[in-house]
């Protein structure tokens, strides 16, 4: 039950008249008679045997009768602080998920290459062959603008003297047209892919540079010990 000051005040001074074999010898004792402070959200400060329902969600202060604190029972954790604690503990399993993530592709860079010259062999390889694919391309472009301009030149020639062009010639003009818009498209994307390939080979070329120096600065250290 809950009790004000003055009972505090009561059992502080009852506890300094008592003999020492008495409530002080006791005070010693695990299960010795104690006090509980606590403050509620108003301020207001309570004292009793038992924490009073008002600091629920306070923090106790647990004493002897003589005053002296024997243990601290914290606040329980506010809703914000809940909030936070789980937003915490999200964060937390979000970089280890993603340290996992990184442990793995490190293996399988190593696994993959055994030294750097391995790297730009690979991608050398790769944009090369990217490379013939564009030049193939390039080659069949340059068939398909020679046709257009012939075609092109006889539908000039078929639309003298105010007549139209054969519907044949305009529709095969037409088709040309796609087809060389089709052919620069695939250039494109080969050019962009190139790009995409030299990028990653950079940053996997930083990161293998990066684990060999951390595993030749461990290898030292281990080196090193007595």
């Amino acid at each position: 039950m809950s009790r004000n000051k003055s009972a505090f005040a009561f059992y502080l001074a009852l506890g300094l008249c008592l003999p020492v074999t008495g409530v002080h010898a006791a005070s010693g004792n695990a299960s010795s008679p104690t006090i509980k402070k606590c403050k509620d959200a108003t301020g207001q400060w309570h004292y009793g045997d038992s924490a009073a329902d008002e600091c629920a969600k306070s923090k106790v202060t647990v004493m002897s009768e003589e005053g002296m604190t024997k243990k601290v029972i914290a606040a329980p954790p506010t809703e914000q602080e809940l909030k936070e604690r789980e937003a915490h503990q999200e964060t937390e399993a979000a970089e280890q998920q993603k340290a996992a993530e990184q442990a793995k592709k490190d293996a399988l860079l190593l696994s993959t290459y055994g030294v750097e010259e391995d790297i730009i062999y690979i991608r050398d390889r790769k944009i090369a062959q990217i490379e013939s694919s564009i030049k193939a391309s390039e080659e069949t472009l340059k068939t398909l603008r020679a046709a257009l301009a012939r075609m092109e030149a006889q539908a000039a020639d078929e639309s003298k003297g105010n007549k139209k062009a054969d519907e044949s010639t305009v529709k095969n003009i037409e088709q040309t047209k796609k087809q060389i818009a089709r052919h620069e498209g695939v250039i494109s994307d080969k050019r962009k892919e190139q790009e995409a390939l030299r990028k990653q080979y950079a940053d996997e070329m930083e990161r293998y540079r990066e684990i060999k120096k951390n595993q030749a600065a461990k290898a030292s250290v281990t080196a090193n010990k007595p």
